[in-house]
């Protein structure tokens, strides 16, 4: 749907009682009448009242009543006008908002859990100090929440690791970056080490995407399962010993480094990449405009003075062998058997 055509259905429903709106999107969200009016602390007459007026104002059926049944269903129309709903009460709360903070920066983020711990740490920071008067709401999610998060309005930007194509939907690449391998200890006693060097049984796996699980795959063979399976940086930290290591990505190493007693060594392959995107949503962009580009302006350039610092580090790796493509090296590990 057209973004003008959006906007002049939110100005229209912007006319409508906002009792009405909440109760939609609370049953919608809830299922229930019962539970609906328990939520709002009104009587389930109201309830099913409210959303009988709301339906007779936009002229479509929203809600489908069981009969002899409190669970609800949404129409189709129900479903197309839930984003909607959602985007309405988000921006007659920023309207409450702005009547008493009006210079404030607000924006709701979704980020994966690694960059948000160890990539933004600093960046939160940043914004704290910054002159500008920033509202942020930081929520942890998995890539496939972030999407449809960012889809259905409930969050303004977010940060995930994979790229989706949906209509609507601005998805940039903003980051990426290779992986190295962290242990406690100087592993064969080398500074570059390749997958012949890393001992299986004692590996701490974590799925750092498709692209990564293929790579994976093909240099350390599926066969019996990994003695830990995480998806967390920080708990794979918390099981590191002087036997286990784990792959991560520079970034993450150079955060480890600073606070951790552990030896980083470089691979003497290269790894897949991990690409970090920025997705927003047209219409989001559109009526936060002034919130959203500065926020894209401000995270790009500290990712930039990140690069420049994780360069700095990998500097300080002279490894025992020179780098090796990813295609010489499968040559040669083919040509082995």
């Amino acid at each position: 749907m057209h973004i003008c055509h959006h906007l002049q259905q939110t100005k229209e429903i912007g006319l409508m009682n906002s009792e009405l709106i909440e109760t939609f999107v609370t049953v919608a969200n809830a299922g229930n009448i019962t539970k609906s009016a328990d939520i709002l602390f009104v009587s389930q007459a109201t309830v099913s009242h409210r959303i009988k007026q709301l339906e007779e104002k936009l002229g479509v059926q929203l809600i489908l009543r069981n009969k002899g049944s409190k669970q609800t269903n949404l129409t189709t129309a129900g479903k197309n006008f839930l984003p909607l709903a959602q985007s309405w009460l988000r921006l007659n709360d920023e309207i409450s908002t702005f009547q008493e903070r009006p210079q404030a920066l607000e924006l709701s983020i979704g980020v994966v859990d690694s960059v948000n711990n160890y990539l933004l740490a600093d960046f939160y920071k940043e914004l704290r100090q910054d002159a500008l008067d920033w509202r942020l709401t930081v929520r942890t999610l998995h890539t496939q929440e972030i999407y449809d998060h960012v889809r259905q309005n409930t969050i303004d930007v977010g940060l995930p690791l994979g790229e989706q194509l949906i209509a609507g939907i601005q998805v940039k690449k903003i980051h990426t970056e290779k992986l190295m391998v962290v242990s406690r200890r100087k592993l064969k006693d080398k500074n570059t080490l390749f997958p012949i060097d890393l001992d299986t049984d004692y590996q701490i796996f974590i799925p750092w995407g498709q692209d990564y699980l293929h790579w994976h795959h093909r240099f350390f063979p599926p066969g019996e399962p990994p003695k830990f399976s995480v998806d967390s940086a920080k708990v794979a930290l918390e099981l590191l010993d002087d036997r286990f290591w784990f792959l991560a990505p520079y970034d993450v190493c150079m955060q480890i480094a600073k606070t951790s007693p552990c030896h980083i060594s470089k691979l003497g392959l290269d790894t897949p990449s991990r690409n970090l995107y920025m997705v927003t949503n047209n219409l989001t962009a559109q009526i936060k405009r002034k919130a959203v580009v500065m926020f894209k302006r401000r995270l790009t350039q500290y990712i930039r003075r990140r690069e420049r610092s994780i360069e700095a580090m990998l500097n300080q790796y002279e490894p025992d062998a020179g780098i090796r493509s990813y295609k010489s090296f499968i040559h040669e590990f083919d040509a082995n058997g």
